[in-house]
């Protein structure tokens, strides 16, 4: 089994569409990805949370990856998330992901019913088992799922599964991103999906991160990323502060409509989002344009 792992700057594109967001827009996709390997990320989660994967039927979900696959050209690693409510689905898209040559897959936990923790185990179990020879992540993110996977569950998979590989850990929780650095061995990969955690993350032992605002301003993330392996601490969480203005100013990953806004603005066609996602109004992009302008001013960006 090939291994070629997220580390460093990940990052969460988001979609482009129409403009009304009923189908996906295929052929604004290698701009954005070539924006993307330009600034120098090293891989993508592809279809994750701000790439509105949930929300797209299944054909549109597979064709769409075989797109970023297409523009990519092997610069990035990808990771395809392939999450869904029915476990046949989730198999069917991580399947079509390592036959179409995706680096690895990750699979959000089970979402609307609440589930007990070994419910979890078998849930990732059995899907660890239907495709034993591909890499696979674990995308805890409790905030949407209303259902954590704990470290004890993660360990076990993780040991009893080669093919389990690493953790996307979204909880926002430091101390359980922490939790799972120290408790598993060094053979599997914690990225966290915490902006304001990145650099203390990766000094403490993750991987990298995985972010929906890096996917719309990278730049301070690479920042961040060569000042931590430069052991110049001092200048990553200089780095950081900056960072985190900015993804707060973007909505912290949770604002989609308005960061496929601020990538047109940066000359990347977006267009729309998917129902029940609306278009921003005007008022909205203005009063939010503001804050970011101010915050972008501060840190001497254009924009």
């Amino acid at each position: 089994m090939v291994k070629r792992l997220l580390e460093g700057v990940g990052v969460a594109p988001l979609t482009p569409m129409n403009n009304n967001g009923s189908c996906v827009d295929h052929s604004a996709i290698k701009s954005y990805v070539d924006f993307l390997a330009e600034k120098d990320v090293d891989g993508m989660f592809v279809l994750g949370t701000t790439g509105e994967g949930t929300s797209l039927p299944l054909m549109e979900r597979k064709k769409t990856l075989e797109s970023f696959l297409e523009a990519n050209k092997g610069r990035m690693t990808v990771v395809s998330h392939c999450g869904a409510t029915v476990l046949e689905d989730i198999i069917e898209l991580l399947r079509h992901s390592k036959d179409c040559g995706a680096d690895a897959a990750a699979v959000v936990s089970p979402f609307f019913f609440n589930h007990k923790q070994e419910e979890l185990f078998s849930f990732y179990d059995m899907i660890a088992d239907a495709v034993s020879d591909f890499p696979l992540y674990i995308y805890n993110i409790p905030s949407l799922t209303k259902n954590p996977v704990s470290v004890n569950v993660i360990a076990k998979l993780h040991e009893k599964h080669k093919n389990i590989v690493g953790l996307k850990d979204s909880s926002g929780d430091f101390v359980n991103s922490l939790s799972v650095i120290q408790a598993l061995p060094s053979t599997f990969s914690t990225v966290v999906g915490c902006d304001a955690a990145f650099a203390p993350a990766l000094i403490a032992g993750a991987r990298g991160c995985v972010s929906g605002p890096g996917a719309v301003f990278p730049e301070f993330f690479v920042k961040v990323r060569d000042a931590v392996r430069d052991s110049d601490f001092d200048k990553a969480f200089d780095n950081q502060k900056s960072l985190t203005k900015l993804t707060m100013a973007v909505g912290n990953g949770a604002n989609i409509p308005y960061m496929k806004h601020v990538l047109e603005r940066r000359g990347l066609k977006m267009g729309g989002v998917k129902t029940p996602l609306r278009r921003l109004e005007n008022s909205e992009i203005e009063s939010l344009d503001s804050t970011l302008v101010k915050v972008m001013k501060d840190l001497a960006i254009d924009f």
